[in-house]
Formats: structure tokens, C-alpha cells, sequence
């Protein structure tokens, strides 16, 4: 035996140092490694020492290095560098394997770390370029939103808990200079707004407290955004003149690049502190303040002090501050930027990527184990040369190790423009978002991908690793190869990864399906008008020669009859607001109906003008329509929608009663209803309810901004510009809106639930492809290892069909109880997913049906390619497969 050891022993170390990889070779390895092994038996020999002994005998430098050579080969360091050179020599050579295995690992810790960029901006960054964000605080009344300047110089005196707070408030208006004019959105800031954030004007001056007086020479601070498309960058806008709703404005200086506080806005100015803001404790009108917490001061401590004093302002205002609904509310960034259903959207967006790549680690872990499984005969020579069992489990980590990586540095491509897609859609065109976030893939997006890059290659190529490292080398040398060498449980653990994967990816696939079932109903929902052949045009008034309401009705009034005179216009009004575009929120009292004052009813009214029913095709149910002599001479009139009349005035005839609304605490004259309109869906973006409604005749209160409605008898986007013209024509300082269709103003008003539901839906067709290809790996390599049993059973007789039930009954089993395990698993994740979804139930059957339709004909395709080839098996060959 002396002489086939040594002249197979340089053949040996060439196999294991990667310069022959081919199955014959490893056949005769094995049988000289066994005869060397027999030989040793038979001279009395222990199996055990039999093997150490051969190994010996083999000799080569690197069984010392791999057995007995762990304690007297080469150094620790070396040996893994020869590891890692074998890995990569590994996966060089069977590319297939390699590519499967990185491009799955690079979708699932793609979309993650995508995901983790966005939720990341959305809950924790806060605004870009705000010095240490942790440390501010949002604070308003207790409903979440506004407070009146009084409230906020007391709370400002009174707390120590913050070393300085300020107030915000968003305005609107038209900026005029030598450049034109056009409309503006600037936030009116407390003087040391900008210290508090930590940011400088990059050029000019920041505002000083003297800015803030009443009297003082109106001010503003551009953005650097306004600043670079308006005025080209130009550095000498420090100090020029524009005028911002007539009064003449000095710029004193332009903010950083990126840097937007607390919203999307052109400019900022100061905020005034006027007698009239001064002494209006219940006007509660400006947005919110904020403050930076002192240095050793907590969250919860400024909370409970800022609570303390809401109830001592309380006792001493009892008419304007009393009751637990007018508390300060003190919130962090995420909470008061982000309501509850965003929030959930987040979340449940980060729990859908979270499902893809535990699809990935599934995938690559049944990858891994079938890899491995078709190694085993080479691992066994390995054990049997002296590789010890911690040797073999090295080997194939930083196989997987190397997988990882590499779908980790993939994975970060495809993250970078996941992101830049995302932001586009948030701040592109048709993006209603008025945010500023930061998308930027900081140090923390870079360690969530390598944190998750090394999460998924451990655990999930440490399955695989441990089983190979307990293979019976006796067994395995003697088996040659035929048959299955996956063994029970290798087969077990495979199935029920498989499982996993298809149990993961039905709970995606019914989340999206209800996620698209809920936009449809938005998309298609009925508003109670008809949008066709609608077109819209919003207009705003400087406050310039529109200062005094019967300007601001002349204005309106030429707009309505010029519009009305253009070829294929049927009908025109005016609104102060399109359907499903908001409506003001007033309380409201019925005269004879008793109501206790501090908790009169609120509803939505709308101020629109004569035919705004009839433009929108909603024929009022009884009554009549606004006419051009309502709110200019007679009682103040009212119309009101169904959903009020029935709620108020329950078999009655509302024609006839009187209402009167509330503006803060000041009442508004008694309005007698002279119509009953149908229900028209105002408020809110998601369409669910149709609330109590009061619409207004524009003469009794005409505002500066409102949007024209006209119904036309050609397409409307055709007679767009014949709009723009006209209304230019009447003022050419009065800045327009569109013209765009009524559709196209709807379509953009709900981008966000869109886009969110293309999200989904590309998240579960991710996890279905993921899930679909994991399903073809393990029958792939169930069918090869099992050709000889094809062969024999087509020799004895089995057809294509029998062959084509087999493979088909092996997949079937994984993918019935992952199908049902999803289902009842899905009816409890979607319940994350309730708050955000219109007239769709989380257990919607539709949405179930789809998503187990999908996943039984993505499994059918990933069977039916194994399947086919199976068919193909020539018998006579089978039965010679080794």
C-alpha cells in the first residue's frame, strides 16, 4: 500500500489546495484514503488510530496543517489566510451558486438598509443641520397643535427645564421686485430661532430682538434653495428691497444649503410681537413653539414642569386656559411630526424588509446546506486527513462570510438608489410633502448594513457548518457518493426553511394585497361629484390693493364671468377649498338645540360661490343654491350637506333653521339654511367619513385665497392656458395656481398612500421571487441527488406524469403548511396595517385569495423547471450516475 500513498500524495494536497475540483479524482481519493485505512485495521489497529496513521502516511504539508497539524503546523493566521483562499477559490468555481447566493442576500439587506434610511430620517434624524436634535422639544396645547403668545411668553418666564425656547408660525403671500411676482411660503420665527437650532446665516446676519418690535423695519432671511433659483446666488442681495405683500422688506441674510426649519419654505421673517398678539390669550393661532433642553435636564422632567405650569396658568386664566385639553404638550420630533398613521406605515414598512431578508437568510441557508451536502465526500477526506471539527465549521463560515459580504457591498448600491428614488418621490413633483428630511446614509445606515451583512451569514451558515462537522467519515467513505448523502435531517432542516420562506411571504403578499385593495378604494372612492371634464385654478390676493373684501369679491366676480366666456365653459364657481382637500374645523351652536358651551359641536365649513354645486354635478337635495345676492344684502344664509340635517334636525325639514359659528370665542351672526346639499367628501385624505358640512356664500366672507372650479364640455386640460391668460389679464400680480384638471389635484392629494402601496407590493414580489427561488433550489438538489431512484423508476415503468407527481408532492408539503401557517399569521400582522387602510378589513378574503393564488403559482413555476428535467432522465444513464 506503500507505494499508491505516496504517489497519490501530492495529487491529494493539489485537490484540497484547489488545482483539481473534479468528481473522478475525489472517487479515487476516497478509495486509497479507505484502503489505506482497511489495511491498518487488519494489522490490529484501532479505526481511529487506522486514520491517523493514513493521514500521517499522506503527509502532506497541508493534513499537518489541518489535523495533527493544528498543534504543530503552521501558525493560526496563515492557515485562515489559506482558508479564505480556498473559499474564494471555492465560490470562483461554481459561479452559479455564487451568483444566486449574493443577489439574494444583496435584495434582502438592500431594501433594509433602504428602509432603515428612510425610517431613520422619518423617527430619528430630525431636521438636517439642527445642532443635536435629541435635545429639542416641540411644544403646543394639549390638542396637538397651535398656542397663543401670551401662553408662550409665560411658559417661556416660567420654565427652567429649557435654556430657551421660541415660536413658529407658518404665512403665506406674493413677493414682488424687479424680477417679477410671484407667491411665497415663509415661517414668521421668534428672534433666536436660529441660536436655538445651532445654525448661522451663511451670509448676512441673523435676526436680532429688535426685529421683533412692533414698528420695526420689516426684515426677512431667504432660503438658500429661493435665494440660488430666484436671485442666481447673487451675494448681493444683502440688503436689497423686495416687497412681500406691499410692504417693503429688507434681505439681511441667506441660511445654509439644505438647512429648512420647520417646514418647506422660501424665506423667513420675524415674528412681530404686535399689541393685538400680545393680549389675545385665546387666540390660540400660531403653529407651535420649541425649546432646547438645559444641560442635565430630562424629557419627562420638562414634560411634568411644563404641565405644572399649564395648570397654574389655568387657575389664574380659568376662562381662556382651564382643562386638561389646553395642558402644554411637550413631544419629540417623531411625535409631533409624525401622527399615528405614519408611524404605523413605518414600522410596518421596516417589518416587511425585515421578512425579505430573513427570505434571503432562509434562501441562503438552504443554498449553503445543499452546497454543503454536495461536499460531503470531500469534507469526510478532509476529517479523515486530520481537519478537526472546529477547522471544518471555519471553513464554511467564511464561505458564508464572504457570501455576505459580498451581498452586503450589493446591497449597499442598491440601498443608495432605493433612497434617491424614495426622496425623489417625497420631494419631487407631486409630492404634497412639506417636510424636510434627512435621507443621507450616515455611519449609522453604514453599521445597520454590516451589522445585518454579518447577522445573516452566522447564524444561517452555521447550520450547514455544523452539520458537515458530524459526518460519519467510515459511512461516507464507503458510500461512494450514490444515493442521497443529505440524511434526514438535512432534509428536515431544508423543508422547514422552505416553510419559513413560504410562511413569510404570504404574510407580504396579503399585506400588499390589502395595501393596494385600500388605495384602489381611495383612487375609485366616490367624492359625491363628478371629476370629469373638471378644471381647477387656485389664485391668492396680495394684500396690496385686496386689502378690503369688496376688492377681493370685484376681483372674483371678473375672474367667474371672464372664465365663463371662454368657448366650451359650461359652468364656473369658486371655493375656498377643492373636495377632499380640507375644510375649516369651527365649532358651531343650532339655535334651540342647548349645547354646553365649553363643549359645542365642531364641523367643517366651506365658503364657495353661485354654482359651485351645479359646476360640480351634485344637484342640491332641497332648497337651493347660493345666488350673486347672497352676503351682500338680507340675512346671512347657510347651506348644509345631508350628513348635518339628519344628524341635527332628524325628521325634520332643515330649511329654515339657524346656526352660527364660532371663530376662537367670538361668535358669528345667526345663518338661516336655505339648502340641503348632497354629501361631498372634504376633509381628510382618506375618504372614510363624510362629516357635518356648512358651506358659506363667498360674498358673506371672502378670503384672499381661493380656487376656481369650472365645468367644461372639451377636455379641460385644453383650456388651460386660455384660463392662465384671462385671469393675467385681470391682474397680472395675482400669481396662479395650475390650471390643472380636478382629477390631477386629486391624484396628487393621495401620492403618499400610493406610494406606499408600491412599496409593498414591491416588497412582496421581492419576497415571492426570493421565496420561488428558494423552493427550485431545494427541489433542484433533491432531483440530482435522487437521479438514480429516477432512473430505476422509469426503468420498472413509471411515466413522465409519475415523475412529474413526485417532485411535485415533495414541494407540495412546505409550501401547504407555510401557505396556512401565513394565512393565520397574516390576520394578526395586518392588524398593524388598520389604521391606514380605507373600507378594506386587514382580513380582507380578496387580498388573502390573491396573495395564496400568487404564492401557488410562483411555487408551481419554481417545481416545474426540476420537474421537467426529471422528466428527461434517460434510465439508462441514472442507473450509472454516480
Amino acid at each position: 500500500m506503500t507505494g499508491p500513498l505516496r504517489e497519490w500524495r501530492e495529487r491529494i494536497r493539489g485537490f484540497l489546495r484547489g488545482r483539481r475540483d473534479d468528481r473522478e479524482l475525489e472517487a479515487e481519493m476516497a478509495a486509497h484514503l479507505e484502503m489505506a485505512m482497511e489495511d491498518h485495521v487488519r494489522r490490529g489497529m484501532s479505526p481511529e488510530e487506522a486514520r491517523r496513521v493514513a493521514a500521517v502516511k499522506f503527509g502532506s504539508r497541508l493534513s499537518a496543517s489541518e489535523g495533527a497539524g493544528d498543534q504543530r503546523g503552521l501558525p493560526w493566521l496563515e492557515s485562515l489566510f489559506k482558508d479564505l483562499g480556498y473559499a474564494l477559490r471555492g465560490l470562483r468555481g461554481n459561479p452559479g451558486f455564487t451568483v444566486v447566493a449574493v443577489a439574494t442576500l444583496a435584495l434582502g439587506i438592500g431594501v433594509n438598509a433602504a428602509v432603515f434610511t428612510v425610517t431613520k430620517a422619518a423617527l430619528f434624524a430630525g431636521f438636517p443641520l439642527v445642532e443635536r436634535n435629541d435635545r429639542i422639544l416641540y411644544l403646543s396645547s394639549g390638542r396637538g397643535c397651535c398656542l397663543s403668545y401670551p401662553d408662550f411668553e409665560d411658559w417661556r418666564a416660567q420654565a427652567r427645564s429649557f435654556q430657551g425656547m421660541a415660536v413658529v408660525h407658518g404665512v403665506s403671500g406674493i413677493l414682488s421686485d424687479e424680477s417679477g411676482a410671484e407667491s411665497y411660503y415663509a415661517t414668521e420665527v421668534s428672534a433666536d430661532t436660529f441660536r436655538l437650532v445651532g445654525e448661522k446665516p451663511v451670509i448676512g446676519r441673523d435676526f436680532a430682538p429688535s426685529d421683533e418690535v412692533a414698528g420695526a423695519a420689516p426684515v426677512a432671511i431667504l432660503n438658500y434653495g429661493f435665494w440660488e433659483r430666484r436671485y442666481g446666488k447673487d451675494p448681493a442681495i444683502i440688503g436689497r428691497t423686495i416687497r412681500m405683500e406691499g410692504a417693503l422688506t429688507t434681505v439681511v441674510g441667506v441660511m445654509p444649503p439644505g438647512f429648512s426649519f420647520p417646514q418647506k419654505q422660501d424665506l423667513w421673517i420675524p415674528l412681530m410681537r404686535t399689541p393685538d398678539l400680545l393680549q389675545k390669550r385665546e387666540a390660540r393661532t400660531l403653529w407651535f413653539a420649541f425649546g432646547r433642553l438645559a444641560e442635565g435636564a430630562t424629557f419627562e422632567g420638562a414634560r411634568a414642569e411644563m404641565e405644572t405650569i399649564g395648570r397654574r396658568l389655568g387657575a389664574a386664566y380659568p376662562r381662556t386656559n382651564q382643562g386638561r385639553n389646553l395642558l402644554p404638550q411637550v413631544q419629540t420630533f417623531n411625535e409631533f411630526f409624525f401622527f399615528g398613521n405614519e408611524n404605523a406605515m413605518y414600522r410596518a414598512m421596516w417589518g416587511a424588509v425585515g421578512f425579505v431578508l430573513l427570505i434571503a437568510c432562509a434562501n441562503l441557508a438552504n443554498l449553503m446546506l445543499a452546497r454543503a451536502m454536495g461536499r460531503s465526500r470531500e469534507i469526510s477526506v478532509r476529517i479523515a486527513l486530520g481537519a478537526g471539527r472546529w477547522r471544518i465549521i471555519r471553513q464554511l463560515l467564511i464561505e458564508s462570510l464572504l457570501l455576505s459580504g459580498a451581498g452586503g457591498v450589493l446591497g449597499w448600491w442598491i440601498a443608495r438608489w432605493s433612497v434617491r428614488i424614495y426622496e425623489f418621490a417625497d420631494r419631487g413633483p407631486g409630492s404634497t410633502s412639506w417636510r424636510i428630511l434627512d435621507y443621507s446614509m450616515d455611519y449609522r445606515v453604514f453599521g445597520y448594513l454590516i451589522a445585518i451583512s454579518i447577522g445573516t451569514a452566522i447564524p444561517f451558515g452555521l447550520a450547514p457548518a455544523r452539520k458537515l462537522s458530524k459526518l460519519d467519515v467510515n459511512a461516507m467513505l464507503k458510500d461512494g457518493g450514490r444515493g442521497s448523502t443529505g440524511g434526514g435531517r438535512a432534509n428536515r432542516l431544508s423543508g422547514l426553511l422552505v416553510t419559513g420562506e413560504m410562511a413569510l411571504a404570504v404574510i407580504l403578499l396579503a399585506g400588499a394585497g390589502v395595501m393596494v385593495r385600500s388605495f384602489l378604494h381611495l383612487y375609485n372612492a366616490d367624492l359625491g361629484v363628478k371629476t370629469e371634464n373638471v378644471l381647477t385654478l387656485g389664485a391668492t390676493l396680495p394684500q396690496a390693493g385686496y386689502s378690503r373684501e369688496e376688492a377681493r369679491i370685484a376681483f372674483y366676480d371678473r375672474v367667474r364671468k371672464g372664465l365663463a366666456a371662454i368657448p366650451g365653459v359650461e359652468s364656473v364657481s369658486i371655493a375656498s377649498a377643492l373636495p377632499a382637500h380640507g375644510a375649516s374645523r369651527l365649532a358651531v351652536e343650532f339655535a334651540g338645540i342647548p349645547v354646553d358651551e365649553p363643549r359645542r359641536p365642531v364641523l367643517s365649513s366651506l365658503v364657495i360661490g353661485p354654482e359651485y354645486f351645479r359646476t360640480l354635478g351634485a344637484a342640491v337635495r332641497s332648497g337651493r343654491e347660493f345666488s350673486d345676492a347672497d352676503g351682500t344684502s338680507g340675512a346671512p344664509v347657510a347651506v348644509v350637506n345631508e350628513r348635518l340635517a339628519s344628524t341635527w334636525w332628524p325628521r325634520e325639514n332643515a330649511l329654515g333653521k339657524r346656526l352660527r359659528l364660532f371663530h376662537g370665542n367670538v361668535p358669528g351672526a345667526w345663518l338661516t339654511v336655505v339648502g340641503v346639499a348632497p354629501d361631498i367628501v372634504q376633509a381628510g385624505s382618506t375618504r372614510r367619513a363624510l362629516g357635518p358640512m356648512v358651506y358659506l356664500p363667498y360674498r358673506q366672507e371672502p378670503s384672499r385665497g381661493m380656487v376656481v372650479v369650472a365645468r367644461t364640455r372639451v377636455p379641460p386640460d385644453s383650456l388651460a392656458p386660455a384660463f392662465r391668460r384671462t385671469v393675467q389679464a385681470i391682474d397680472s400680480h395675482v400669481p396662479v395656481f395650475g390650471p390643472l384638471s380636478l382629477d390631477e389635484r386629486l391624484r396628487s392629494n393621495y401620492w403618499s398612500q400610493g406610494l406606499y402601496g408600491v412599496l409593498f407590493v414591491l416588497f412582496a414580489g421581492i419576497a415571492l421571487l426570493l421565496a420561488s427561488v428558494g423552493l427550485y433550489a431545494v427541489i433542484a438538489h433533491s432531483v440530482s441527488r435522487r437521479t438514480q431512484e429516477i432512473g430505476i423508476r422509469m426503468a420498472i415503468g413509471a411515466t413522465a406524469g409519475d415523475i412529474l407527481q413526485l417532485v411535485f408532492r415533495q414541494a407540495m408539503v412546505p409550501l401547504g403548511i407555510g401557505l396556512a401557517l401565513g394565512l393565520v399569521a397574516s390576520l394578526a400582522v395586518n392588524r398593524v396595517l388598520e389604521s391606514v387602510l380605507v373600507q378594506v378589513s386587514p382580513s380582507d378574503p380578496v387580498a388573502l385569495g390573491a396573495a395564496s393564488l400568487s404564492l401557488m403559482l410562483a411555487a408551481t413555476v419554481g417545481c416545474l423547471i426540476p420537474a421537467r428535467r426529471a422528466m428527461r432522465v434517460d434510465p439508462a444513464n441514472a442507473i450509472r450516475h454516480e
